[in-house]
């Protein structure tokens, strides 16, 4: 029988009193766990909005207690409560393997990936479960961290009509998202990220292997949908916090991430992930500041100093699902990716290819960014937001024709820039618009910069 030794209440900005009992205490008290401490939720963000200052500590915390809360509302105090525990310690320690600058760092470690070798903050979460002190202590408490694992991974098979909770940790509708738009947007100042909590929680039933939103909760879903479309195109991509993402980018060559000897996510070395975390890097940054026969030394004191890289163009577009058929702007600073091309803009304008800098954001965003996805063709993955209509018919949230999301599911938000140090910032813009002058409505000019909109 599972019983409470021992408990602690958190303060939280976002949910108020957190009570963390037994086990969960024991990991927070941890190492591995304080390191999160040290971790930024949001690595740049704060170089944008100043408030962004808060870290993977604070989300666990918050999914766990989401995690606590949403299982209240499913299962009974004493249902299969072993289990209902994991869940909660898979929901806390579902960040633990992050990176230094969380996504920023793992991009620049993934530039240098192989098949041997994924440095996906997954990997890492895994093996510290499996291979440190957290395993043990999850263990020593009586519990399974095999099930851990496997409810992190979304791979929990043992008893059906438990499957639900695979998805309630990673899916459409989840909350480890659940908690960074709330606690994202609060942090940031911004109101994009504000969700209906209390509504949505008190609207959603398990149904077989699913989670499914009653007819009632529609108007939060739809916020929820609306809210992570309006954080990824305001927040998540926004073209400062992206200067410095393409800045570390640079700056981390392989030849130093062979110099630092970053650790892999394997047995032996699994530990020494403790000595790494935001001051360790921005440690890093200073001393390459200080190397002056770093070619990008320039750029780490950039970061160090809020300097960033600036735009020279810029085109966001809305894309059709359906047609796929992509803005012609878009398309035309897209081609001068082709290598050929971005030779040929860097000897025109006199420039070094190293200080131009093409960006596509999607596919370094912390998920494949869709607003939603529309159940499609065969290939296409189907990811679904379930709603109980009142005649007892489920349907996908993207099929409701009165619905916002079934609008929000068939377009496809893309970015594309390019940045150049800012004393090129000009010439690069006046090559810009003579190599392909159809794009020259997009190039910065001294009135955008006047006027506060770039």
């Amino acid at each position: 029988m599972w019983v409470v030794t021992k408990s602690k209440l958190f303060r939280d900005p976002v949910h108020g009193y957190i009570e963390v009992n037994d086990c969960a205490l024991e990991i927070i008290d941890s190492p591995f766990f304080q390191r999160l401490r040290r971790i930024k939720q949001l690595s740049f963000t704060s170089l944008v909005y100043h408030g962004a200052e808060h870290t993977r500590f604070g989300h666990s915390l918050g999914v766990y207690h989401l995690a606590n809360r949403v299982l209240r509302m499913l299962l009974s105090d004493e249902e299969d409560k072993n289990l209902q525990e994991e869940f909660c310690l898979a929901a806390l320690l579902h960040d633990i393997g992050h990176h230094p600058f969380s996504h920023s760092f793992e991009s620049v470690l993934n530039m240098y990936s192989n098949s041997e070798v994924k440095y996906s903050h997954e990997e890492y979460t895994e093996k510290i479960i499996e291979k440190t002190e957290i395993g043990q202590i999850i263990e020593d408490h009586g519990f399974s961290k095999s099930n851990v694992k496997l409810l992190l991974k979304g791979h929990y098979a043992e008893k059906y009509d438990l499957q639900y909770l695979n998805t309630l940790l990673s899916s459409e509708l989840d909350i480890d998202r659940l908690d960074y738009l709330l606690r994202d947007s609060y942090y940031c100042g911004i109101p994009y990220g504000k969700i209906d909590l209390e509504r949505l929680f008190y609207n959603i039933k398990s149904q077989e292997d699913k989670i499914v939103v009653t007819e009632k909760g529609l108007s939060s879903v739809e916020m929820y949908v609306l809210s992570r479309f309006y954080m990824y195109t305001q927040v998540y991509t926004h073209k400062t916090t992206r200067a410095f993402d393409l800045m570390l980018q640079k700056i981390f060559t392989k030849e130093i991430l062979d110099e630092i000897n970053y650790p892999k996510p394997t047995n032996n070395e699994i530990s020494k992930m403790l000595d790494f975390d935001d001051y360790w890097l921005i440690s890093k940054l200073k001393e390459l500041t200080k190397k002056e026969d770093f070619p990008f030394n320039n750029l780490a004191s950039g970061i160090l100093n809020r300097k960033p890289i600036k735009c020279v163009i810029e085109k966001i577009t809305l894309t059709s699902r359906d047609t796929q058929a992509q803005h012609p702007d878009y398309t035309r600073i897209d081609d001068l990716r082709a290598p050929s091309e971005y030779q040929r803009l860097a000897n025109i304008a006199g420039i070094s290819e190293d200080w131009i800098f093409f960006d596509i954001p999607w596919p370094e965003l912390p998920f494949s960014y869709h607003p939603y996805y529309s159940p499609g063709g065969e290939t296409e993955e189907k990811s679904e937001i379930l709603v109980e209509m009142r005649s007892g018919e489920i349907k996908d949230i993207a099929l409701l024709e009165s619905s916002i999301a079934y609008y929000i599911s068939r377009v496809q938000a893309n970015v594309i820039r390019i940045y150049t140090l800012e004393k090129y910032r000009e010439k690069l813009g006046q090559t810009l618009e003579k190599v392909c002058p159809k794009i020259g409505h997009l190039i910065w000019k001294d009135k955008w910069e006047t006027l506060g909109l770039i």
